[in-house]
């Protein structure tokens, strides 16, 4: 019998592992911070949710 942690990852989670592992320790805090959490899996959603912020135009007065 399989139990929770002999499960493939989903395609979702996987995905988000990538990108994590893709970042900067500096990202991670970041993402982490946006997150309001520790948890790698809910800077994955915030990120999901937020869109890669770093990348859109900033407007500049």
């Amino acid at each position: 019998m399989k139990n929770q942690h002999d499960q493939e990852p989903t395609p979702d989670e996987t995905a988000g592992m990538v990108w994590w592992n893709s970042l900067a320790e500096t990202d991670r805090a970041a993402w982490l911070t946006r997150a309001g959490s520790a948890v790698p899996a809910d800077a994955w959603a915030a990120y999901k949710r937020l869109g890669n912020v770093e990348r859109q135009p900033q407007t500049v007065n």
